[in-house]
């Protein structure tokens, strides 16, 4: 009897005879399981990084849950001490530097960069560039004095030729010794080629605004009486009663340039009174022959003048004797050491309209200085005499 089923005809011819032999060579070379510890080592890792990172999709023991919370907790807390040590230790002094460092450039940048400069194209870069800086030696890099000297050296000159007087002179005003000084245009464009802009940006110049005062003052205050009619000279105080920007070791004048525009000697000192006389004795035996030669004059100069004018004497020729003569009595009393120290005079001095109300209230503590830059010729003469080798 034949028990084999028909086949089927829509079941692939020999698909039968091949699945029997694939199940007997199964079952004669079976391969062995392998165990949970026979795992590679790429296998293990990857089962210990899964306990892990990957607590849903992997079962873990309490002792792990807890080994885990663990190391989580000891690693946030080594992070936070490791980021507090940078920030504190590190980037905290870094960033404290830097923002001194900015400060004290940007204070150097507006202390130079003042005035007409503050919003100068250079000015505007070099703040920029300071700010945009990120380490303190980049900053210290920046050079601010040089293209602030340029600036300034090109504005002054503008200023100066813009700024002078039909004199050709103008007035610089030094803003942090309360100082003014009337100079020549060429003198104050020598001033700003000579100086940086440390110097030039406390200066400005203006055109000289400039008054003639009166002022009486004794031959002391009045340059020991040798001030000339057209000499330069500066005013000092003596004391800090009236000056409110007086300071003990401020060594400026309050007043610079002034000039001299007229000088008078006290009257007292046109009055002469002179006598001479030159005795001879001539003995012989016993006659005696004394001789003498004695000359008088005696005048008053103003006097003299008054009389000149109403035709009493010649005008030109008493003008031409009388000429100078307070100076040339002062001269001669300097030659010979020898003067009247109690004398007064009476001077014009051109001086800035601003300065006007403190030379008047001053007037008994100004000294008029003769400055050795602009001294007359006698004075030079002394001076060059003395150091020629």
């Amino acid at each position: 009897m034949n028990d084999k089923k028909p086949r089927d005809p829509l079941y692939p011819k020999g698909f039968e005879e091949t699945r029997k032999l694939k199940n007997q060579l199964t079952k004669e070379y079976s391969k062995p399981n392998k165990k949970e510890d026979e795992l590679t080592p790429l296998k293990k890792l990857n089962h210990k990084l899964g306990v892990y990172l990957s607590p849903n999709s992997v079962e873990i023991s309490n002792d792990e849950k807890k080994k885990k919370i663990g190391i989580i907790i000891t690693t946030l807390i080594l992070i936070t001490l490791i980021s507090s040590a940078y920030y504190f230790l590190i980037y905290e002094p870094a960033q404290e530097e830097l923002t001194l460092a900015k400060t004290t450039k940007l204070n150097e940048l507006h202390e130079i960069y003042n005035g007409p400069l503050t919003t100068s194209q250079n000015s505007i870069l070099l703040e920029n560039q300071i700010n945009d800086g990120k380490t303190p030696e980049e900053i210290e890099r920046i050079n601010i004095l040089t293209p602030a000297t340029k600036d300034w050296q090109s504005f002054h000159k503008k200023s100066i030729y813009t700024n002078k007087d039909k004199y050709n002179r103008t007035m610089a005003i030094y803003s942090n010794e309360s100082k003014n000084i009337i100079l020549s245009t060429t003198k104050a464009i020598k001033i700003v080629n000579e100086n940086n802009a440390e110097v030039l940006s406390k200066i400005k110049f203006e055109e000289p605004n400039t008054v003639s005062v009166p002022i009486l003052i004794s031959r002391l205050q009045a340059g020991a009486g040798l001030v000339n009619v057209g000499s330069v000279v500066d005013i000092y105080t003596n004391n800090n009663n009236t000056n409110e920007n007086y300071t003990p070791n401020n060594t400026s004048p309050n007043i610079s340039g002034c000039t001299v525009l007229a000088i008078m000697r006290y009257e007292d000192n046109g009055e002469i009174d002179s006598k001479y006389s030159k005795s001879n004795t001539i003995i012989k035996g016993n006659h005696t022959n004394p001789k003498e030669n004695t000359k008088e004059f005696s005048s008053d100069v103003l006097e003299l003048i008054k009389g000149s004018i109403i035709n009493g004497y010649d005008e030109e020729k008493t003008i031409e004797i009388l000429k100078n003569y307070g100076i040339k009595l002062s001269n001669y009393e300097r030659q010979i050491n020898l003067g009247d120290l109690n004398a007064q005079y009476m001077l014009l001095i051109e001086t800035p309209q601003d300065k006007v109300e403190y030379v008047i209230n001053n007037m008994e503590n100004i000294i008029l200085t003769i400055p050795t830059t602009k001294a007359p010729n006698w004075m030079v003469n002394e001076i060059s005499s003395t150091y020629q080798d």
